[in-house]
């Protein structure tokens, strides 16, 4: 990869060390846009220069050292590090390999080193800045669908949500990996019997679509829905032979239009008894009553009480009769 013109920021303590690496860099085509020998200057520094690359020495003045300063040029500005050092005892180089460098050269340093680190570190960088790029697109995607997106892992923990499924669910942004979905969401068809098709997916490894079914949060709220369970395999794993298993879960409401829950255009109810007419597998009319129709095709509970004009109306006729003289009867 082609250094020219790349900004580079040196972080080093040893002044001709420090000029060294200038003079080299210059060479291979980069712009040294600064040279600081401490972790607090380096920040100032990058703040202020906006570079492609910071070369950080891991021993500075001050009281921060270089891997400290690098975690927070990395954090909060996003750019690479790479790190310098003349020590490469088993502490450092598990403190430089926890801090995910971008490149690691031990002193002393040679141009052929030096420039194929960098254009690692570089190429590394633009593939970070491309895959976060087209995670912000995919994402502004997502909070715009009507539909509710769940991302799941193989357990069925909740590891992402959009807005329309954080509306559903009640769950809201930042830690919904403290749930599991059968946890916010059950699934009914029109039946009453329980549906999973999380599992399903998970146990076939493959899509599982089911159309029409009802979905209950644990907000309270019911809706009519399309389901999609959607598997997204990762690589096999190295040590296990098997695969992970992520799942993509959507949630398409039904528009209350075009709603076909198993009842018909028409619900046939006696004038008289008030019960729900329908034919049996025979093709006989019978009466079903209106809660156990309505429990058996969408699931629903009922309980029963007395509205305020029947309970007026039952008190009032039990009021006895008064007599003519004015007197009650005795």
């Amino acid at each position: 990869m082609c250094l020219s013109s790349r900004r580079v920021v040196i972080v080093e303590d040893e002044i001709l060390i420090a000029e060294a690496l200038r003079l080299r860099l210059e060479r291979m085509g980069c712009e040294v846009v600064g040279t600081v020998d401490s972790g607090e200057e380096a920040l100032n520094l990058v703040a202020n220069t906006t570079p492609d690359l910071v070369l950080m020495d891991i021993r500075l003045a001050g009281p921060m050292d270089g891997i400290t300063a690098g975690e927070h040029i990395h954090s909060r500005f996003g750019l690479p590090v790479v790190y310098l050092t003349a020590n490469s005892d088993p502490e450092t180089i598990e403190r430089v390999i926890s801090s995910q460098p971008y490149g690691y050269i031990s002193k002393p340093i040679d141009d052929a080193t030096l420039r194929s680190t960098l254009s690692i570190a570089f190429q590394k960088s633009e593939l970070e800045r491309t895959y976060r790029r087209r995670e912000r697109h995919y994402l502004s995607m997502l909070a715009k669908l009507e539909s509710a997106v769940f991302v799941l892992d193989a357990a069925g923990r909740v590891c992402f949500l959009n807005p329309a499924a954080m509306t559903l669910t009640g769950i809201e942004a930042g830690n919904p990996d403290n749930f599991l979905v059968h946890e916010v969401l059950s699934f009914v068809n029109e039946a009453g019997e329980r549906l999973d098709p999380v599992g399903q997916c998970l146990t076939l490894r493959q899509e599982v679509i089911l159309d029409h079914v009802w979905c209950q949060t644990r907000a309270g709220k019911r809706v009519h829905v399309q389901v999609d369970v959607i598997p997204i395999p990762e690589e096999p794993a190295a040590e296990s032979g098997s695969d992970k298993l992520d799942v993509v879960l959507l949630l398409h409401a039904l528009p209350l239009t075009s709603l076909q829950t198993g009842l018909p255009e028409f619900i046939r109810v006696c004038a008289y008894c008030r019960d729900i007419m329908e034919r049996d597998a025979s093709g006989q009319t019978v009466t079903v009553r209106f809660e156990t129709y309505f429990r058996r095709m969408c699931n629903y509970q009922f309980t029963h009480g007395i509205c305020p004009n029947c309970r007026s109306a039952f008190f009032k006729s039990k009021k006895p009769a008064s007599s003519p003289g004015g007197a009650d009867e005795a």
